[in-house]
This record gives C-alpha cells, sequence and structure tokens, in this order.
C-alpha cells in the first residue's frame, strides 16, 4: 500500500527556473489525516503497548493512520520527468532531518520563506519501517499498532532498523522514485502535485493529505500466516477492501491567504 509510502543531502544543479528577482512568499506546509477526528474516541498506544491477540486466522480491522518517520521535505521550482536526472534545485524546509516516529497528522512544519516562482516539485524522505494503525471492526476500543517495512511483506523486518526507504519525488507527472539508473521512474500516476506559487505579501499552504482526502477507512484483513495469534512483522500479511475514492495513498491540496 506504501509506494511509496517510499534527504541527506541537497541536490545540485541548474538554477531556478521563475525565480522573481529579490522578492519572496511564504510557505506553510502541513499535514491531514481525514480520519483523525475518529481517532480521538479511542486513543492508540505507544509503540511500547504489546498489542492485543489477533482473533483468529483472519482479524477483521480499519486502518485510521500510520505512524512514520519523515525525515526531510523540500520543494523545487524545476521538475521531476520520468528519465530525467535529479539536476533540480532543491529548497529544504526542514532544518534538521528528523529521525523520530510521529503519527502523520501530529507533524508540524515551521512556516518558511522562499523566492517568489512558481514551484513544481516536492521530495519526502521516509525511514524503512513504519506503523500502521487499525482498530477491530468487531470493537473499535481495541487498537493495534503493526509494525511493517516499505518493501513487500515477507521483507526482512526489526523494529530497530534505522534505513532509509527510496525517496518519493512528487511532480505534476505523479510520485516517482530515482531507479537504478539514476533517473526517475514514475511509480503512482495519481499521486500529483498541482504545483503552486510563492508571491510577495501572500501565503502558499500546501497540505499533504493521508488517503488523498478519504473519509472512509479500508477494511484492513490481518492474516495469521503462522497461527500464534500475534502480529509478525515479515511472516503475517494484509489484504485490503477500500472504498471506490481510495486509490491513492498521497495527495496535495493548494490554497492561498
Amino acid at each position: 500500500m506504501i509506494t511509496g509510502l517510499m534527504f541527506l543531502a541537497v541536490s545540485c544543479g541548474k538554477d531556478n527556473e521563475g525565480n522573481d528577482n529579490d522578492k519572496s512568499g511564504v510557505l506553510r506546509f502541513k499535514t491531514y489525516n481525514p480520519l483523525a477526528g475518529n481517532l480521538k474516541m479511542h486513543p492508540l498506544k505507544t509503540v511500547a503497548t504489546t498489542n492485543p491477540p489477533l482473533t483468529g486466522p483472519t482479524t477483521v480491522t480499519e486502518t485510521t493512520s500510520f505512524m512514520l518517520c519523515v525525515g526531510d521535505v523540500w520543494v523545487s521550482q524545476g521538475e521531476v520527468k520520468a528519465g530525467q536526472p535529479d539536476n533540480l534545485v532543491w529548497e529544504r524546509l526542514t532544518t534538521v532531518t528528523n529521525k523520530e516516529h510521529m503519527l502523520f497528522e501530529d507533524y508540524a512544519f515551521s512556516d518558511i520563506e522562499l523566492p517568489a516562482g512558481s514551484y513544481k516539485s516536492i521530495k519526502l524522505t521516509f525511514r524503512n519501517v513504519f506503523y500502521r494503525y487499525a482498530r477491530l471492526v468487531a470493537d473499535p476500543a481495541v487498537a493495534y499498532e503493526l509494525l511493517e517495512t516499505m518493501g513487500s511483506w515477507t521483507s526482512p523486518c526489526d523494529e530497530n532498523d534505522t534505513t532509509w526507504a527510496m525517496t518519493n519525488y512528487f511532480g505534476p507527472d505523479g510520485n516517482h522514485i530515482l531507479g537504478n539508473g539514476g533517473t526517475f521512474e514514475l511509480v503512482s500516476e495519481g499521486e500529483k502535485l498541482g504545483g503552486f506559487t510563492i508571491e510577495e505579501g501572500r501565503v502558499a499552504n500546501v497540505t499533504w493529505r493521508l488517503g488523498a482526502g478519504v473519509t472512509e477507512p479500508c477494511t484492513t484483513y490481518l492474516i495469521d500466516e503462522n497461527n500464534n495469534l500475534q502480529w509478525d512483522c515479515g511472516v503475517d500479511r494484509m489484504e485490503f477492501e477500500c472504498p471506490p475514492d481510495a486509490e491513492y495513498m498521497w495527495d496535495f491540496v493548494i490554497e492561498y491567504q
């Protein structure tokens, strides 16, 4: 499910296009989980808390959020294009690389002043391991915190893993990664960034939305492959049944004030 779900250095190359001399404006970047209001009814656990047992060979839950480690965020006036190298100039929004996991909706980024111009791309980094938050459909007060990796469900899984997943690059054509050849590869056409404009005296609000704003959760079936009634990352697997409009992991909404 995660594509990406899926930055340790600033890329260099040609100058940003469209700079308006020395003018600047403010970017306000924030996260939004449309299901977060429901989470308040049944507070979820911390990572240290032991999960309740699974209910049988298949446990029926619904996904409500993710605890992720988002390392850094960059934006660029250049455009991410499949088949092209990353020679874009990136403006870093984060001052320090984050190395802690937090609920997606709890991330907060400081407003940042950027050169005026049209911005077409966003770059994001994630730790390889993350936690899915889910609650039991039969009893929503029963909550699970399920360790996963950005790889396949059979990938080695260690909660102490500090490696980084492949960087995600969002642009007008969708979400990309850098392939083995050093050029962008499109991995999710629907996860587009429509672009935003930085202007003097105006704030550009860019909201990064979980589930592309869908307000109904996906039903998440936890398949207990080893029949021990515990969730074992790298052994057990998941199957999903999502609302028809739940097609993509992320999207971005642009507003101005």
